[in-house]
């Protein structure tokens, strides 16, 4: 009889043909670790389901040394942070080959030498622990924030600085996150449209190779905020909280939005804070991307809220939700302002 697929949502899609009729195969050894080998029923194709399956170094290790060197460390200072933490020896030329075969995807190394002469490695992360019902761990990542807004096209959205630093300050509202039922932008009751289009993005790429490290489902999230903050060169900040009060429900409404509000503030808190391109991009990761409903309601929530906290208009966000194999990405003013 043949084994049952596992259902847990870890469990990766045959690198063949795509099937998620996937069970564990046993392990495969190498010299510092055993990788799980997961078997394909449609197929019969094996793999370790790790972008780095060819080096005999653990892939944590590996991950780890890409984001402890852009942190502004250098070389030796990473291999030998990585004998303190992990007991194992790394020839520097072993660790600039790994940073090297990976800068295809982590983009940050454009622009980290750059980073490096504005910033100390202590100053370079600012987290904070909010809490908002639960644990959120909101990041900045001032070298990029200082660096990326000296790019002319990205100046007009200076007012976000100034949003990111108050999230901190004694006034910032963080009652409004606190009650027992407060309407969260997640579960809105709402269900919009836009005009969605997938695309090809590094941050598929960037979170398989994140999620190879995540310990748990439950830190999914938090492993891939991380990462990206470490690893791309347009994320800038992560679990950014924002809110919508009914004086924000007046203003929109005033000027001929048409979203369908309530009467209780909405509360929510952005995964992926990013300036490329001259736009501000607001993205959520979505486990199941493709399969996901709720997305564009919940991001054109974002959109708005941030819009209302920065002054900034609507029109100057784009949105995404996206996992490891989808990106989808939409503009949010179409859907709640009628063209004249």
């Amino acid at each position: 009889m043949m084994p049952l697929p596992q259902t847990n949502p870890a469990n990766p899609r045959c690198p063949r043909c795509r099937a998620k009729d996937v069970i564990k195969k046993g392990t495969r050894t190498t010299r510092h670790e055993a990788r799980q080998r997961w078997g394909c029923n449609r197929c019969g194709h094996t793999s370790t389901n790790l972008v780095t399956r060819h080096s005999p170094y653990p892939v944590k290790v590996i991950m780890e040394a890409i984001g402890r060197y852009n942190l502004g460390h250098s070389a030796s200072q990473t291999v030998k942070y990585l004998k303190r933490r992990f007991g194992i020896t790394v020839p520097e030329k072993t660790f600039r080959l790994w940073y090297t075969a990976h800068k295809p995807i982590c983009t940050y190394h454009t622009i980290r030498d750059q980073i490096k002469r504005l910033i100390e490695p202590d100053g370079l992360m600012e987290k904070h622990y909010l809490q908002h019902r639960q644990v959120y761990v909101y990041t900045l990542h001032h070298g990029k924030l200082d660096l990326l807004f000296t790019y002319p096209y990205h100046r007009s959205y200076e007012p976000l600085r100034e949003y990111l630093a108050a999230v901190i300050h004694h006034h910032f509202p963080h009652h409004l996150f606190t009650p027992n039922d407060p309407v969260r932008s997640s579960t809105y009751p709402v269900r919009l449209s836009a005009h969605v289009t997938r695309k090809a993005n590094y941050a598929t790429k960037l979170a398989a190779l994140a999620l190879q490290i995540a310990p748990s489902n439950k830190k999914r999230h938090e492993t891939l905020q991380r990462f990206m903050l470490l690893n791309d060169s347009a994320t800038i900040a992560v679990e950014v909280p924002i809110y919508l009060t009914p004086e924000d429900f007046t203003y929109f409404q005033s000027r001929g939005f048409t979203f369908p509000f309530g009467t209780q503030p909405i509360t929510g808190h952005i995964d992926f804070l990013q300036l490329r391109s001259g736009y501000l991009h607001i993205l959520d990761y979505k486990p199941n991307a493709a399969k996901e409903t709720h997305a564009v309601t919940q991001l054109t929530i974002y959109a708005m809220a941030l819009s209302r906290r920065t002054g900034l208009p609507v029109k100057g966000f784009k949105c995404a939700w996206f996992d490891e194999r989808d990106y989808f990405e939409c503009y949010p003013l179409p859907g709640i302002y009628p063209r004249t």
